[in-house]
C-alpha cells in the first residue's frame, strides 16, 4: 500500500493523488445522500459550502439543485467576497443562497472579531444578492443560550431582544422588497471571465512554485482586483464551464490546463476571436503535477511559436523592464524569459546579462483573435495596462471608479441597470455612462455618482 502522507516532505504526485481522493470521498457522500432525497422532498437540495475550492464546487453541485455558501468576512477585506459570488453565481442557472453570513461578527466562547461600522451589515447582506444569489442568511437568528457558540452575533442576542444592527437589517429587507421586481427579472452580465480551478487549488497546496504562494490569494490580488479596480464585472469560472459567453478570457496561475479539455477549447475559442491572457505559472505542469519533459509547456510553445528560454525566480526584484512606450514595466515574483521577436511588448532591461534584451510579455494574433502570454506575476498597474489593451480590441466598455466600489451590470427581460455599492467603509465615486434612476431613493443620476460610506444604488436606465 501507498503511505499516506505525513507532515514531512513527501511526494507532491501522492499528495496530490491523496488530496483528490479525499475531496472525492466527500463528493461522492454528498451525491450519495442526494439521491436519496430526491424522490422524497420538491424542495431544493444543496450543500452548505465554505471558501475553499479544494473540494470542487463545480463537481459538488452537478446534482445538486443550487449552490450553497457561506462566509465571515470582516471589514477589512469584505470587498475579496465577492470573488466567490462572481465564481458560484457561474456553477448553476439558478441563483446561489448565501447560508451563512453573521450580521456583526462570529465567534465561540469568545469574540475574535469586532463591532462594524455602522452600514456594514447592509452592504454584507447586499452583495450576495446584487452579485447574483437569491438569498442571503444569517448565522444566526438567535444567540444561543448554551454551547460552543455563545458570543456569536446574531438578529437577536439570546434574551430575544434585537442586537445593535437590528435598524440595517430592516432597511434592508424593505430595499430587497422594493427592488425586487428589478432583482427577479435580470442576472449579472460579463464579457470577462477568469479561471478558478479546484484542480490547481489543490496542486498549489501540493508545489506552490515558489514558496509561501497561495493560488487564491494570488489570483485575488494580482489579478481579480485590478479587474474590478478598472470598473469591470468579471465571471470567476470553472474548468467545466463554457466559454461562449465571453470576449476575454484570463487563465492565471493554471498550473495546469489538463482539466475538461481545456487546450482544445480555448485554442477554439480564442480563434473565433477571443482574448486570451493567459499566464503566470500557466500551461506548466500535467494534470498529475509532473512537468513537461519537451517544453516548459504543455500547449502555449507550440501555439503561439514561442521559445522559452529560461523560468526565473525573483523574489528581490533584481529584474528590470519596460513596456515598448518606454514606461517601466512592473512584475513581481517570478519571470518566464523568451527570445524576443516583433510580437514582443516587454524588453527586459536588467538582472542578468544572459537575460538582457529578451520579453516576458508576448501578444500573438491566433485565428481570428489573440493571446496576451505573460511571464511574470503582474502589479495592478501592470495587470490595468493589459486590460486596457484586451477590452478595447474587442469593445468591452468600463466604469470609472474611485474608491473600493462593486459596479454590477444587471439585465434581462426587458430591463437593464446596475447595481453600485461602496465596499470600504469610505467616500468614492463611479462615472455613470448614462441617466439613471436609483429604484431605492426615486432618485435621478448621471454622471459622476457619490457614494457615502456603504451606500447601495440599484439603478435603473431612465428614458425620460
Amino acid at each position: 500500500e501507498i503511505p499516506t502522507p505525513s507532515h514531512a516532505w513527501h511526494n507532491p504526485h501522492l499528495n496530490l493523488e491523496w488530496k483528490l481522493f479525499q475531496q472525492g470521498s466527500n463528493i461522492n457522500f454528498i451525491h450519495m445522500q442526494a439521491t436519496i432525497l430526491k424522490p422524497l422532498t420538491s424542495a431544493p437540495i444543496g450543500t452548505d459550502m465554505m471558501p475553499i475550492n479544494g473540494l470542487d464546487y463545480e463537481q459538488m453541485n452537478l446534482p445538486l439543485d443550487i449552490v450553497q455558501f457561506n462566509h465571515y468576512d470582516t471589514q477589512e477585506d469584505l470587498w475579496k467576497v465577492m470573488f466567490w459570488f462572481d465564481f458560484i453565481r457561474t456553477i448553476k442557472k439558478r441563483p446561489f443562497w448565501n447560508t451563512e453570513t453573521s450580521t456583526c461578527w462570529n465567534g465561540s466562547t469568545d469574540i475574535g472579531q469586532t463591532m462594524k461600522p455602522e452600514g456594514f451589515c447592509r452592504v454584507n447582506s447586499w452583495l450576495p444578492v446584487a452579485l447574483g444569489g437569491e438569498a442571503n442568511m444569517y448565522w444566526l437568528w438567535r444567540t444561543h443560550w448554551a454551547g460552543h457558540e455563545l458570543m456569536h452575533g446574531s438578529v437577536l442576542n439570546a434574551t430575544g431582544r434585537p442586537m445593535h444592527i437590528f435598524g440595517e437589517v430592516q432597511q434592508t429587507a424593505a430595499e430587497f422588497d422594493k427592488a425586487s421586481d428589478f432583482l427577479s427579472a435580470t442576472s449579472v452580465s460579463s464579457d470577462i471571465a477568469i479561471h478558478f480551478g479546484s484542480l490547481n487549488w489543490n496542486m498549489f497546496e501540493t508545489q506552490s512554485v515558489i514558496s509561501g504562494l497561495k493560488y487564491q490569494d494570488a489570483l485575488v490580488k494580482n489579478i481579480y482586483k485590478p479587474v474590478l479596480s478598472k470598473g469591470l464585472r468579471p465571471d470567476v469560472i470553472g474548468p467545466k464551464h463554457t466559454l461562449k459567453d465571453y470576449k476575454v478570457l484570463i487563465s492565471a496561475f493554471m498550473m495546469t490546463l489538463e482539466d475538461e479539455d481545456l487546450p482544445a477549447r480555448i485554442e477554439e475559442w480564442v480563434k473565433d476571436g477571443g482574448i486570451w491572457i493567459v499566464g503566470p505559472m500557466t500551461d506548466i505542469r500535467t494534470s498529475i503535477g509532473t512537468r513537461y519533459r519537451k517544453s516548459p509547456f504543455g500547449m502555449l510553445e507550440e501555439l503561439l511559436d514561442v521559445h522559452c528560454l529560461y523560468q526565473l525566480p525573483d523574489r528581490e526584484g533584481l529584474i528590470t523592464a519596460q513596456w515598448a512606450d518606454g514606461e517601466p514595466f512592473e512584475g513581481t515574483g517570478w519571470y518566464d524569459v523568451f527570445e524576443k521577436s516583433e510580437d514582443s511588448l516587454v524588453t527586459i532591461t536588467g538582472g542578468h546579462s544572459s537575460i538582457i534584451g529578451k520579453t516576458t510579455v508576448i501578444k500573438k494574433n491566433v485565428g481570428n483573435g489573440s493571446v496576451i502570454l505573460l511571464g511574470s506575476i503582474p502589479t495592478g498597474n501592470t495587470m490595468s495596462k493589459l486590460l486596457d489593451m484586451a477590452c478595447e480590441e474587442v469593445g468591452i466598455g468600463n466604469y470609472e471608479v474611485n474608491g473600493n466600489v462593486a459596479v454590477i451590470p444587471r439585465e434581462g427581460n426587458g430591463k437593464k441597470g446596475l447595481i453600485v455599492i461602496e465596499c470600504a467603509g469610505k467616500h468614492a465615486t463611479c462615472s455613470l455612462h448614462e441617466r439613471m434612476q436609483d429604484i431605492i431613493s426615486e432618485k435621478i443620476y448621471e454622471g459622476i455618482l457619490p457614494l457615502k460610506p456603504y451606500e447601495v444604488y440599484v439603478l435603473q436606465e431612465y428614458d425620460n
